[in-house]
């Protein structure tokens, strides 16, 4: 991946010191506004509704139209922009983002709604994998990791922090003031991103289809397994985690808040656990020791709800076990991904909008047939399938995350500069997953 490997134009070169924290904790920003957006609907679905004239179902339906935009653009966007400087990239996704949002909080029309969500979901989705490249390109290599993990705490803070204060705003004045604060945040990113980053050189030197081809890379498929089934494993016990409040009968809805709010604050602790760890360990073995640990915790989750404080404790360790393992799987795909990277990210969130998809549809079915309390343990085996795939992939692979690395087969594309790996005039370079 070019800008991992080259040094970014500009001051400083975009490495170390105080500088290259705030640029990371700009990009944080833009994940932030973006977590929000992800997150802030569901909240605001019975007022857009009557405000809109439509039923509730019919107005979900924009959180559907966000998620399909976000998963098919995500790669594809990022091979159109290939050859783009990453900095242009993230101003005009911004921008874009910006623009949706102010269409959602302006529309008076279900159509109008539904196109604003897809282009704030185009915006999102570029941005999402475009800001991790540049984290870590900015980032010395010993620090990668926890630059990654800087980044995603942007998303887990907005499930702590962001949803319920735009919620509130919803609430105070209107649905509409709730996305309009969401494009704020991007413009607030885009107004210190503008500056303060460096210019860097997107990988270019390949078309849509070639750039694809890194999904056939050696460890690529298992590894968007491992994503998919990984976010299966929590969402489908998250997007129904209010029916089992319900049915444990435990918590009233005046503390639901606050146990939210304890499973962002866990994710954040997590994500920051899971950046440390990518750069001191094997990341294919901490992220195994992470899923193995997620799927204890959903395992234990139905009779830890039989009480306020048990909820307390398992919907912290979930957050923190959930979000510790994302940027040890974005740090894995970096380096499989070798100069292509970022594309690999990119398909990497197309894994996860469309592991979101199925653990809706998947825990829609088993509620609908009366089996909502397997609904954890339905978690728990999705994220023992992740695990399963790791250990094949191990034992298929030989090296670890740092070690030796061994050819790509012949279906990644080949570079004309240096990747993650270093400088090679043979292509890209993968370790074992």
């Amino acid at each position: 991946m070019a800008v991992a490997g080259g040094k970014p134009k500009g001051r400083g070169g975009g490495r170390g010191g105080g500088g290259g924290r705030a640029r990371i904790w700009l990009l944080a920003l833009g994940m932030f506004a973006i977590g929000t957006d992800l997150f802030i609907v569901s909240g605001l679905l019975p007022s857009m509704a009557g405000d809109l004239g439509l039923s509730t179902a019919a107005a979900g339906q924009s959180v559907t139209v966000f998620a399909l935009t976000y998963a098919v653009a995500a790669p594809v966007l990022a091979g159109l922009t290939s050859a783009v400087d990453r900095k242009t990239v993230l101003v005009v996704v911004l921008i874009v983002f910006a623009a949706g949002n102010t269409l959602s909080a302006f529309t008076t029309s279900y159509a109008v709604l539904l196109l604003s969500r897809a282009v704030a979901g185009a915006g999102a989705a570029i941005y999402a994998s475009t800001a991790s490249a540049v984290a870590a390109g900015i980032t010395p290599p010993e620090r990668r990791g926890r630059s990654l993990a800087l980044v995603y705490a942007g998303m887990t803070t907005a499930i702590a922090l962001g949803v319920p204060l735009g919620s509130a705003i919803g609430d105070f004045s209107s649905w509409r003031w709730a996305f309009g604060f969401v494009a704020l945040l991007a413009l607030v990113a885009l107004a210190g991103l503008w500056p303060a980053l460096p210019s860097v050189p997107g990988p270019g030197g390949s078309g849509v289809r070639q750039r694809l081809a890194v999904s056939r890379v050696r460890h690529a498929p298992s590894a968007l397994l491992v994503t998919a089934f990984w976010v299966v494993g929590t969402f489908v016990v998250y997007t129904y985690l209010g029916a089992l409040l319900d049915r444990a009968g435990q918590v009233g809805a005046g503390e639901r808040p606050w146990l939210l709010l304890l499973f962002g604050v866990g994710g954040f602790a997590g994500v920051m656990a899971g950046g440390r760890l990518a750069d001191r360990v094997d990341p294919r073995t901490a992220l195994a020791t992470s899923v193995a640990l997620l799927a204890v915790v959903l395992a234990a989750l139905s009779p830890a709800l039989r009480s306020t404080a048990g909820t307390a404790m398992a919907l912290t360790a979930w957050g923190f076990a959930h979000w510790c393992a994302f940027p040890l799987i974005q740090h894995r795909l970096l380096h499989i991904g070798g100069r292509h990277g970022d594309m690999l990210l990119a398909l990497n969130q197309s894994a996860l909008y469309l592991g979101q998809t199925l653990a809706g549809a998947l825990g829609g079915l088993l509620v609908g047939a009366g089996r909502l309390e397997s609904l954890p343990w339905t978690g728990a085996a999705f994220e023992l399938l992740a695990l399963l795939v790791l250990v094949v992939g191990a034992a298929r692979g030989g090296t670890g995350g740092h070690g030796k690395r061994r050819p790509r087969s012949d279906a990644a594309p080949r570079p004309a500069a240096s990747g993650l790996a270093g400088k090679t005039r043979r292509g890209p370079r993968t370790p074992a997953p």
